[in-house]
């Protein structure tokens, strides 16, 4: 048959009509590709690419001799993307799989691909079935309300929102469902009836996790109200901790049951090698391994290195794709810390605190050993404390859970607050030293002269300043050391002067915090010295509050020849690779007074440990060593009210010891707060010394100190050894 229409005619229409056709998918195209670009490049990336962080090993902590002292303990952690677990292809495409393996069909299906058709199937009927039905003029309002760069918001348009909640409650019970047998031993924390309570994770508390309706209700309401919403969270932990094996089930699980939104990471979790020694110094981390105190919140730029990361390509129904784009970029671990400590020495210091604390029933203290002629802390411990793992109260009566013990006030005990550093004392007789320093230095006084020590009073109505029961009547300078003389020290530092006392004040240092790698107190608290009667309580430790660490760091100074260092805690800073980033090497601050003054205070102090000799016996007779020359000072101070004035029977006592006092190698400063003995009066003598000593004597094994008189050393050695055999 013919066609009326010529040849050339039909070949026109035909040209006309792919012209048509060709111009409609161009303009498309070109509305895609230029107009909506910005809208649809999101959404392509979001759907084909996911990445799993590599976390970058926390650099680790060392003592000076290279003994470690926290771990890093590999593990693996579980992390909901509540981005993709709310995307609807996401979604669809694991209730899809799931619908389709109970279809009937399922089981008689051998070939992947025909599953897969299988899986399509319920997959287009879900989507199908979320489609909103609008009309061009609904679709135009309802995209005039959302941001036209928010991607997602725009591939939602053509959904109705109720049948993707839906989806979304259906998948978060599927994703429940596929969990819950691993993550059923995981414990969560609650409180009920205002008490604490742990139990194991249930479904619902999984999907609660994801789901996040208690914000999300909230933001509902006050966003209705005008008011500001709660942040959803979009990246969540739901466990920690995991071993490599329950980790390799969980991933086959979810790959299994087509799950997207789910990853299995790489976790780095912090551990300490000796948990219950050096807790102030060391400090810890929170659940993300950021630090939260001590020198793992200090030094947190330097230890937490950088994450690195692998990217995945898939398609938008979960299928890896390989690809050369696919990115990589190694962890960069970061830097490790060798401290200055002794792990050594810190040992015998926790011990013999507590010990000696036990024995006196103190209710706080402290011990920091410090090597003078460097300023590194060899060793610091302070109770209460705290267990680094599971953060348990640590006193010198034991362990107790956290949040179980109270104070007198009722404040629940952390052992957080590290008493060698945060604490202000009225340090009592060790301020003497300031006094004594004031005048020789400056030639007022020699070491040798004499000092009127009868009682006196300054100011008009002033309380007398004496040394009951006791009347020296007078002493040479070095003997109101030995004897610790109130009258005496007030009177030496009336020859000083108030601006000569202030002046070797802040020499010490002690007028700005102590400049340690820790959370300290800041700077000692000293009422206005001009007025002559604060002038004379200062000048024998009373009026004046301060660390004892500043108080140890003033002994290094004497026991230095007089040069002040700076407090060192930090030895080096060395890369990953076992390079040297820092060496942090020990800083001079200012030399303080003459040698001369160093070797004059050093002799005085020499002289409080002695039980003979001129006026007689000191103080501190029980911090003495046959056969090592032993220096130190005495502090007793009563604590002051809380309504004000002073206490009858509270004290804070110390004892500032240097070891040995003819080369000395060890400052050890020894506070005590509120002892309670049932064999002697409270006091610097009688409490904090015996606690030197003790621990002292185990220095001197630790390190091989030699004594000044051998044969004096050896008859001790052997009269303890025989008082202890006759105890067995």
């Amino acid at each position: 048959m013919k066609t009326k229409i010529p040849f050339a005619g039909r070949a026109a229409l035909l040209a006309t009509l792919m012209m048509s056709v060709s111009s409609v998918a161009a303009v498309r195209l070109a509305e895609l590709q230029i107009f909506d670009s910005d809208n649809n490049r999101p959404a392509a990336v979001d759907d084909l690419i996911d990445t799993e962080s590599i976390p970058a090993q926390r650099g680790i902590i060392m003592d000076r001799n290279e003994e470690l002292l926290t771990n890093n303990i590999q593990s693996a952690e579980l992390v909901a993307d509540r981005y993709h677990l709310r995307e609807i292809t996401a979604v669809v495409e694991g209730l899809a799989y799931n619908q389709a393996q109970f279809d009937p069909e399922w089981p008689n299906l051998t070939d992947a691909k025909e599953r897969r058709k299988l899986v399509y199937k319920y997959r287009a009927k879900l989507l199908n079935n979320a489609k909103a039905e609008m009309t061009d003029e609904e679709k135009a309002a309802r995209r005039a309300k959302i941001n036209p760069k928010d991607a997602k918001a725009n591939r939602m348009l053509e959904y109705d929102p109720e049948v993707v909640n839906q989806y979304y409650k259906k998948h978060d019970e599927l994703v429940a469902e596929i969990l819950y047998p691993f993550l059923s031993h995981q414990q969560i924390e609650e409180t009920v009836n205002g008490q604490p309570r742990k139990r194991f994770m249930t479904r619902e508390d999984i999907v609660e996790k994801i789901a996040q309706t208690a914000t999300e209700k909230y933001n509902e309401e006050a966003a209705a109200k005008g008011q500001p919403t709660r942040s959803i969270r979009n990246q969540i932990v739901l466990a920690k901790g995991m071993s490599f094996d329950t980790a390799d089930k969980i991933r086959t699980a979810i790959k299994g049951a087509r799950l997207r939104g789910l990853v299995v990471q790489s976790d780095m979790r912090r551990s300490y090698v000796m948990p219950e020694m050096l807790c102030h110094v060391l400090g810890y981390v929170d659940h993300e391994n950021k630090g939260m105190s001590g020198v793992e919140a200090n030094f947190q730029s330097y230890l937490a290195g950088v994450d690195g990361f692998r990217e995945y390509r898939h398609n938008s129904r979960g299928q890896v794709l390989p690809n050369e784009d696919d990115r990589y970029l190694a962890p960069k671990h970061g830097l490790n810390l060798k401290l200055t400590i002794d792990m050594r020495l810190q040992a015998i210091v926790e011990q013999e605190l507590d010990n000696g604390m036990r024995h006196f029933r103190a209710k706080r203290g402290c011990m920091i050993v410090v090597e003078p002629k460097t300023g590194d802390i060899l060793a610091m411990v302070s109770r209460p404390a705290f267990d680094l793992n599971t953060k348990e109260l640590i006193t010198h009566k034991g362990k107790f859970p956290r949040g179980e013990v109270k104070d007198e006030n009722g404040n629940v005990l952390t052992g957080d607050f590290n008493f060698a550093c945060q604490t202000r004392y009225e340090p009592g007789s060790t301020f003497k030293v300031l006094a004594v320093t004031s005048v020789v230095d400056k030639g007022l006084m020699g070491i040798n002269g004499w000092v009127n020590c009868e009682p006196f009073s300054v100011g008009f109505g002033s309380r007398p300043i004496s040394d009951r029961p006791f009347n020296y009547h007078s002493l040479p300078v070095w003997g109101v050391l030995k004897k610790s003389s109130n009258p005496g020290a007030a009177r030496i530092a009336i020859v000083a002067k108030w601006q000569n006392f202030k002046e070797y004040l802040e020499k010490f240092g002690l007028n700005k915090p102590v400049g340690i790698d820790l959370p300290s107190g800041g700077a000692c608290l000293l009422a206005d010295g001009s007025n002559i009667v604060n002038y004379s309580r200062i000048a024998y430790g009373y009026s004046v509050a301060v660390s004892p660490l500043h108080m140890a760091m003033v002994y290094a100074t004497i026991a230095n020849d007089g040069v002040r260092m700076k407090p060192r805690l930090i030895d080096k800073i060395i890369a990953a690779d076992g390079s040297i980033y820092d060496e942090c090497a020990p800083q001079e601050i200012c030399r303080v007074m003459k040698p001369g003054t160093a070797r004059d205070l050093r002799f005085a102090l020499e002289s409080v440990t002695q039980a003979k000799g001129e006026c007689g016996r000191g103080t501190a007779t029980k911090a003495a060593i046959p056969g090592f020359r032993i220096g130190g000072k005495t502090g007793t101070a009563k604590k002051v009210k809380a309504g004000g004035g002073y206490t009858d029977n509270l004290y804070t006592v110390s004892f500032a010891g240097v070891l040995p006092i003819d080369d000395p190698k060890l400052v050890v400063m020894t506070v005590i707060d509120e002892p309670h003995p049932t064999d002697c009066n409270p006091g610097g003598g009688t409490v904090a010394a015996p606690i030197f000593r003790a621990a002292a004597e185990r220095f001197i094994n630790v390190l091989n100190l030699t004594p000044s008189d051998p044969e004096a050393y050896e008859k001790y050695l052997d009269s303890k050894q025989e008082s202890a055999n006759l105890k067995k």
